[in-house]
């Protein structure tokens, strides 16, 4: 195995996942990225608010237990998760007193002890949470055929939408009910709430993603051995008669005996193109014919810093009336270095991309100020990742894992996965690369 070359087209954390897999099973990695740093869609901005400067996201990102993959990644590049992440119980905080809240039990009862401890749900919306789950588990977490999440909570009432259901959605799948694939977010919550009592944990990180895994997989690659090539675009994908690879970059062009696009659709597509293989051909158009949705977080920096009773706060969205802001996430208690910062993310499309950035900014402001009675910030920032995620459409099919060409691999979330646009998802889809990879 050690005779032959891999190259993985993508730094992010898909890419990663996949070079450090195939290292570690004895392969030479060659990992090459158009950008100056590791991490694509999640990774750390420098970000100056107030004339100070912060190491940030360019979007703010929640996991959760069920995150099994990512855990053992970041411990397996040598960092301490419990230092690295901030893990409490699932639960749901709002600022008006609403408080969802699982305890350390046994599953199922630390949802029960959620359920009972929900004080403004009615003895209506407990059943109702209650039942679904219920089913949920019943019928092995399945429907078939998929359905818009919306039709698949049909019979919850509208409060356990509002509270639970929406947020959960937003966070998991960057999408609305209406919108988001009902047995994707079943995926989820089979995984998570319909698991152990761990794997229902909210996980934030309390350092920028470049320094949670993608920094030090970088340093462990290199130490490793493998050649790692930034700043450098892969501009075509040749097939050589040999069923080996030829990637060509704008410099030079490197052979390989089997190659992995870890890249977001529009780009993997590009290159399979420029193959000329008429059996990626339709691979290709499935990758372009990808709908994706955008994530917006809008950084507020406070003097002096605010004291919020939680580090992490559901929001009760109202586009109608200017509340976009879904989530709200206190930087400075996850890490000291951002004192003052407070993050907010707004998931999926809506009527607030089409706001200026500073009306946007203030109309953020303006429902913190109202909802946990902030004064107006000292600065403010916002970035827009268009492209954040794939749509998690109902029905939604992505190209497999290994493509129809010898040597040839997908992977991040443009390949075929039971996972939504999550880190989670995309680290799965490196090591189901990596293994075809070792397995071909």
């Amino acid at each position: 195995m050690t005779s032959r070359r891999t190259c993985v087209v993508g730094a992010g954390w898909s890419g990663l996942a996949c070079a450090l897999t195939l290292q570690q099973q004895g392969a030479r990695v060659t990992l090459i990225d158009a950008a100056p740093r590791p991490g694509g869609r999640a990774r750390r901005v420098d970000v100056v608010l107030g004339g100070e400067r912060f190491a940030l996201d360019n979007g703010q990102h929640l996991l959760v237990g069920a995150y099994r993959q990512t855990l053992r990644l970041i411990e397996q590049v040598g960092l301490d998760p419990a230092r690295m992440l901030l893990r409490v119980p699932f639960g749901l905080r709002y600022p008006d007193g609403f408080a969802l809240s699982a305890r350390r039990l046994p599953a199922p009862w630390h949802l029960a002890s959620a359920l009972l401890a929900a004080g403004r749900f009615t003895l209506a919306d407990r059943i109702s949470l209650a039942r679904d789950v219920g089913r949920w588990k019943r019928g092995g977490w399945l429907i078939a055929p998929d359905a818009p999440a919306r039709e698949v909570l049909r019979f919850a009432t509208p409060e356990v939408v509002r509270r639970v259901w929406n947020p959960l959605c937003l966070a998991a799948l960057n999408a609305p009910l209406g919108q988001a694939s009902g047995q994707m977010l079943l995926n989820v919550l089979k995984d998570s709430i319909g698991a152990d009592t761990g794997a229902s944990d909210l996980v934030v990180p309390r350092r920028d993603l470049s320094s949670l895994f993608p920094d030090a997989a970088l340093r462990a690659l290199k130490d490793g051995g493998a050649d790692v090539i930034l700043r450098a675009p892969v501009t075509a994908l040749r097939a050589r008669p040999d069923n080996r690879w030829t990637l060509e970059l704008r410099d030079r062009a490197i052979d390989a005996d089997a190659a992995v696009l870890a890249l977001p659709p529009k780009h993997a597509a590009v290159l399979l193109e420029s193959s000329t293989l008429a059996a990626l051909a339709p691979a290709a158009a499935q990758l372009r014919g990808l709908a994706t949705s955008p994530i917006a977080t809008v950084y507020l920096r406070y003097a002096p810093p605010p004291r919020l009773a939680a580090p992490i706060f559901a929001l009760l969205d109202d586009p109608g009336r200017r509340r976009f802001g879904q989530w709200a996430f206190d930087r400075g208690a996850l890490d000291p270095s951002c004192s003052g910062v407070l993050a907010v993310v707004i998931s999926g499309d809506g009527p607030h991309l089409g706001l200026e950035r500073d009306a946007l900014c203030r109309a953020v402001a303006d429902q913190l100020s109202d909802d946990l009675d902030l004064p107006p910030p000292r600065a403010h920032h916002l970035i827009v990742e268009k492209h954040a995620t794939i749509a998690p459409e109902p029905g939604l099919s992505r190209p497999p894992t290994s493509l129809p060409a010898p040597g040839l691999f997908l992977a991040g979330d443009a390949a075929e996965s039971r996972y939504p646009s999550t880190i989670e998802g995309s680290v799965r889809a490196g090591i189901a690369a990596a293994v075809a990879a070792l397995s071909a």
